[in-house]
């Protein structure tokens, strides 16, 4: 009677075991659309929260005092590089050039026609000095640019483009 008894506990035991297990598992797999959601969501967010710095040179006619002000709040991004289109003689000819802020390495190739990045490196020796003082690249505060962020394969803001208006 005692092995009975005993048998009985364990099988007992081991079922009330097995739907403990099944309940969770069971549970899981309900909550793992809703874990995904959330995370989308929340991945959706953060990348909302790194693109809201741009906010003020997405499709923007922006001065080229502004531009200045671009220059100088992205010096600390690697990578990212701005692209100018502005006029450089009486006839209508346009001067087109890139600048890196961080100062290192060279931006990539842009096709200033489509807005959109090319394959290979463009030099990028334009600085600070460059655009402030009169010279080849002066960008005159009051001239007046439209400003149109520029994204990579990865779907990420790498440039901005302006263009003179």
């Amino acid at each position: 009677m005692e092995n009975i008894a005993s048998f009985l506990k364990t099988t007992v035991s081991i079922l009330i075991t097995l739907a403990i297990i099944s309940s969770g598992l069971f549970l899981w797999g309900k909550t793992q659309p809703v874990v995904e959601l959330a995370n989308s969501q929340a991945a959706a967010q953060a990348r909302e929260l790194s693109e809201q710095q741009y906010s003020a040179f997405d499709n923007q006619l922006v001065s080229g005092s502004q531009i200045l002000t671009a220059y100088r709040r992205y010096e600390s991004q690697q990578g990212f590089c701005l692209y100018i289109k502005r006029p450089y003689t009486i006839a209508e000819q346009y001067r087109e050039f890139s600048m890196k802020p961080s100062g290192k390495g060279n931006c990539r190739a842009f096709d200033y026609s489509s807005g959109k990045f090319k394959d290979g490196d463009a030099s990028s020796y334009i600085n600070e000095d460059d655009i402030t003082y009169a010279g080849d690249y002066y960008i005159s505060p009051q001239s007046r640019y439209r400003a149109k962020l520029v994204k990579d394969n990865n779907d990420r803001i790498a440039a901005i483009y302006f263009k003179a208006e």
